[in-house]
C-alpha cells in the first residue's frame, strides 16, 4: 500500500516505474478500482495540489513499483518556477481528463461487449506501446477479473466477450498480455 484513502501522507509519491491501482472499498470490503497510474505519475494528485485535505482512494503497488517520495511542496514551488513544467503538468491533466471521460463512457454503455471495446481503446491509448500503424501491445497486465472488477461486469462475461473479440481479430491475447488491433477496434466500434 503507497497511500490510504482518508489518511494524509507525509509525501507525494512519482511512480518511477510499474503501475499502481487505485481503488475504494465497498461496504462489503470489495476493492473496485477506478483508474490506474503508470511511470511519471504523481499520487495522490488532489492531495499533492492541494484540491483534496486527504487523499480520496487507496494507492496500490499493482505490478512491482518503484517510485519517488517527494515533499508536497517541493513539486508546488518547482511547477510554479518553472513554466516548461507546468505546461507539461497541463499536457498531463488534459490526457489524463481524455482518459478518465474514456473510461466513464464505457461504464455507461448497456452492452459488455461495447463496455469491453470502448475500455480497450482508452488503456490502450493510455498505457500502450505502438508496435505499428495498427497494433498497440498493452503494457498494463490486466487478469479478466482485474477487466471485469474496472467495468462491472462479472469475470465469466468478461473471458466470453474478450474470447468474441479474439475470434472477430480486433484483439490478441493470452493470459495477461493484450494486442489492440486498433484499425479493427475503431471499425468494431463504428457498427
Amino acid at each position: 500500500m503507497i497511500v490510504c484513502e482518508g489518511v494524509s501522507p507525509s509525501r507525494s509519491y512519482a511512480i518511477k516505474t510499474g503501475f499502481v491501482k487505485v481503488f475504494l472499498t465497498t461496504k462489503n470490503g470489495e476493492e473496485k478500482a477506478v483508474a490506474f497510474n503508470a511511470a511519471d505519475d504523481i499520487v495522490p494528485l488532489a492531495w499533492t495540489f492541494k484540491k483534496s485535505s486527504v487523499p480520496l482512494y487507496y494507492y496500490q503497488a499493482f505490478t512491482d513499483c518503484e517510485v519517488y517520495e517527494l515533499p508536497r511542496e517541493s513539486i508546488l514551488e518547482y511547477t510554479k518556477q518553472n513554466p516548461d513544467i507546468f505546461r507539461q503538468l497541463c499536457n498531463y491533466l488534459l490526457d489524463l481528463d481524455i482518459d478518465l471521460k474514456q473510461h466513464i463512457h464505457s461504464l455507461e454503455q448497456a452492452k459488455a461487449s461495447d463496455k469491453i471495446m470502448h475500455a480497450f481503446h482508452f488503456l490502450a491509448r493510455r498505457f500502450g506501446e505502438k508496435l505499428d500503424n495498427a497494433n498497440v501491445k498493452m503494457l498494463l497486465p490486466l487478469t479478466q477479473q482485474d477487466l471485469a472488477n474496472f467495468l462491472g461486469l462479472t469475470r465469466e462475461t468478461t473471458g466470453a466477450q474478450l474470447k468474441e473479440l479474439q475470434q472477430k481479430g480486433v484483439i490478441t491475447y493470452q493470459q495477461q498480455q493484450y494486442i489492440v488491433h486498433t484499425d479493427r477496434l475503431r471499425a468494431a466500434l463504428e457498427n
